[in-house]
């Protein structure tokens, strides 16, 4: 074999190894997506929206506010083979609070440290801005004019908590007695920022619509603090507060120049401690390290052990 042949030959080896290892590359890339489709179909078909255990939802207008809420349930595991009747906890801003407080319930129920309760979280008002239901529905005064409040239309809407107040107590109260097993002794109100400044509200105004109350970093701020001369006025014309009340807030929400919420709060249980009402339980916590938009879990995980507490302290 001459030169020139071997060189042809060897030409002619490398170039079917080379189409050999391309064909193999093909039929590997080639089965490669033809898996990731087949993952993807997998990944498509078994997709499913996300519910919580245990939960349901259902619409409720009020003749009050006349607005119209969702209204989010939590029962306890096994609710529909007991007999027994449950705690209450109704929840402001229940888009944030409900699925949060739902998941800490039931981290805190199965170390067995609380009893079991259901759950109730109000949601803003249907086709409306959450700042707009928020500030009308949380708020005691109206303040048109209010400078750290949301849109105008919002403060145009402001002050409207006791219709807000009317709708729980004589209409969404009395919807869960009829279709709940809940315990009338042992319904709790829990909310933040505005829903802590409604919470303060209702003590001094109705406290006998919960039996406990959390309130979360109140805004006792807005409208000037209005808050307090509501306190004051109810201090004039009653002798007990029969209420237990449980107040937290961020240490760092003392800003600078701005809101002195930890002030605020200090000075609110102060007047009410100096009423000596004997019916009156208050307990506080300032939060280390904590500000306004991180102290909500940390808030209500104590405010569930301070009243569900299997054991109280």
């Amino acid at each position: 074999m001459n030169l020139l042949k071997f060189q042809l030959l060897i030409l002619i080896l490398s170039l079917t190894s080379c189409l050999t290892k391309e064909n193999k590359k093909s039929e590997i890339d080639s089965e490669n997506q033809i898996n990731t489709k087949l993952d993807s179909t997998i990944l498509t078909e078994q997709k499913r929206k996300f519910t919580l255990p245990n939960s349901e939802v259902f619409p409720l207008k009020s003749k009050h506010t006349q607005k119209e809420y969702d209204i989010y349930i939590k029962l306890p595991k096994g609710y529909y083979q007991s007999k027994k009747q449950y705690p209450i906890l109704v929840l402001t801003d229940a888009g944030y609070a409900f699925p949060l407080v739902s998941s800490i319930y039931r981290r805190l129920k199965f170390s067995k440290k609380i009893n079991e309760i259901i759950i109730v979280g109000i949601s803003h008002a249907k086709g409306d801005h959450f700042g707009t239901s928020r500030t009308r529905d949380y708020t005691p005064t109206y303040s048109p004019n209010e400078p750290n409040g949301y849109s105008k239309e919002s403060r145009l809407n402001s002050g409207q908590a006791d219709n807000f107040i009317m709708f729980m107590k004589n209409e969404l109260i009395p919807y869960l007695d009829s279709n709940y097993k809940i315990d009338l002794t042992q319904k709790a109100f829990a909310g933040h920022s505005f829903g802590g400044l409604l919470a303060n509200y209702i003590v001094i105004s109705y406290p006998e619509t919960f039996d406990y109350y959390m309130s979360g970093s109140p805004s006792l701020w807005y409208h000037n603090k209005s808050i307090f001369e509501i306190e004051k006025k109810y201090s004039e014309n009653n002798s007990d507060l029969d209420a237990n009340l449980f107040i937290g807030i961020g240490a760092l929400e003392n800003v600078p120049n701005g809101f002195q919420m930890v002030s605020d709060m200090n000075t609110l249980i102060k007047k009410l401690n100096s009423r000596e009402y004997k019916s009156l339980n208050i307990k506080s916590i300032v939060f280390p390290n904590e500000n306004h938009e991180t102290v909500y879990p940390t808030f209500i995980t104590q405010g569930l052990l301070w009243a569900f507490r299997k054991e109280k302290l």
